[in-house]
């Protein structure tokens, strides 16, 4: 049922405080909706309909909840609540959430975990930050290679329940070391009395889990996994990264990366779950940097306003600024794509600048020829009133700039990602706002430049 007609059902329940038929709806909702649901609760209402989740349900909705709602209900809910879900909370999702709590919070969170859940947790929290090792879970099957499939399968009954998933079992050796992965459907298959080592192939894909969590994805593509293995430095299995993980680092590399193109930090909650000073501190140092970059283009014109053309050749400016930028951002949006979807490696630069280099003129002198004829019709109405004005000289001049504009645009918005990627920053920061204020300050400085030399004018 849609939670948009759930919700008021709920509110009214609330409202009348009629709590035992509320507890009996809740207990109706499947989990994935009644998380939807609970997104949409606010304040006392969201701390009353998670109270009275059934047990089974609490963590997996937890689990699922944004974390400005997770630390939100931990504020609400008794320590004792607190444990019970932690406790249950797949080991992956509760490294999220303890990794992104102040010290001291996370501390207290970690107290209230059992012997064995602590452990985990302090195992996960261990690897670096956006590393695999923080991804993972260890809740994985692993069997030995002189098992037979009759021993196999009583192990996944025996302690199956618990893992993330049952669909890959992994061979190991008698020191945990990471040897084959078995799918289920191949021992399903397979006779009762044969051996795990009949149906090893010897090929494995797995990841480390000291590696950037970025390299999972890439991974997860190239071999349309549904689970891979992750492994230390000496080769032992100790973990596994599900590909339902790997969704969520999708989305958030995708959430980082469009904000950045916009012209600003990354947001590490949502948009109402991020405070006013916060939203402030990620948004004005990019647009104070911004407009830093653009002061040049006012000192560039500035260093012209004794021209007598000077007014006419500044309805130009859009002719230049316009195709420059968009073609600047169109390059940049390219090759930040290229580079994250490894389409393009930062060996390519030199072959990506030859290319662009003559693409860049062709699209330039093709949109020169439109400005040209623009620049004509426009010119003699510009100067209508004035002293005469040179029409096909100011034409040409806006003509060349457009040519020049946008050749630079193209190799400017082409190379940027290299040079940011080569530097170990995210190359999408150079597109959006940033390249067009740098091809606004090139474009402006180039038409000014060329004009003063086609109409011969003392600046």
């Amino acid at each position: 049922m849609p939670t948009s007609t759930i919700q008021p059902r709920i509110e009214q329940l609330i409202e009348v405080k009629d709590f035992a038929t509320l507890k009996a709806v809740i207990a109706q909702i499947e989990v994935h909706e009644l998380t939807e649901l609970i997104t949409e609760l606010e304040g006392a209402e969201l701390a009353m309909v998670f109270r009275l989740l059934p047990s089974k349900n609490a963590a997996d909705v937890f689990g699922d909840l944004p974390l400005e709602l997770q630390e939100e209900l931990l504020d609400t809910l008794s320590s004792e609540k607190v444990a019970t879900i932690l406790n249950d909370m797949p080991p992956d999702e509760r490294t999220e959430l303890i990794e992104e709590l102040p010290g001291q919070l996370a501390q207290r969170l970690l107290s209230s975990l059992r012997g064995e859940e602590r452990q985990i947790a302090r195992n996960l929290l261990n690897y670096p930050e956006e590393s695999i090792g923080r991804l993972m879970t260890p809740e994985y099957l692993a069997i030995r290679p002189d098992w037979t499939i009759s021993d196999v399968f009583a192990h996944i009954r025996k302690v199956g329940e618990d893992k993330e998933t049952i669909n890959v079992v992994y061979v190991v050796d008698e020191n945990s070391k990471l040897i084959d992965e078995v799918r289920l459907k191949a021992l399903v298959l397979a006779e009762p009395d044969a051996t795990v080592r009949e149906l090893m192939d010897g090929h494995v894909a797995f990841l480390s889990a000291a590696e950037d969590q970025e390299a999972a994805i890439d991974e997860f593509k190239k071999y349309e996994a549904v689970a891979l293995p992750v492994v230390n430095s000496q080769g032992i299995l100790v973990g596994i990264v599900t590909f339902d993980d790997v969704l969520d680092v999708q989305e958030e590399e995708n959430t980082e990366d469009f904000q950045r193109v916009t012209g600003m930090g990354a947001l590490e909650y949502s948009y109402f779950g991020t405070g006013f000073v916060d939203m402030i501190r990620k948004r004005l140092p990019w647009l104070a940097m911004l407009l830093l970059i653009q002061t040049l283009a006012t000192l560039t014109l500035a260093n012209f306003n004794s021209m007598h053309l000077f007014a006419v050749l500044v309805i130009f400016i859009p002719l230049i600024n316009s195709p420059a930028g968009n073609t600047g951002s169109q390059m940049a949006g390219l090759m930040i794509r290229g580079l994250a979807v490894a389409e393009i490696e930062l060996s390519d630069w030199r072959r990506v600048l030859k290319h662009e280099l003559y693409r860049g003129l062709v699209m330039g002198l093709v949109l020169a020829a439109i400005g040209f004829g623009a620049a004509y019709l426009i010119a003699p109405l510009a100067g209508m009133g004035q002293s005469p004005i040179d029409v096909p000289h100011i034409a040409l001049a806006v003509s060349l700039a457009i040519t020049l504009a946008v050749t630079m645009a193209n190799i400017i918005g082409s190379m940027l990602p290299f040079a940011f990627k080569r530097v170990g920053l995210d190359p999408a920061v150079t597109s959006g706002p940033f390249i067009a204020s740098i091809m606004d300050v090139s474009a402006i400085l180039v038409y000014f430049s060329i004009a003063t030399a086609i109409l011969h004018i003392t600046v």
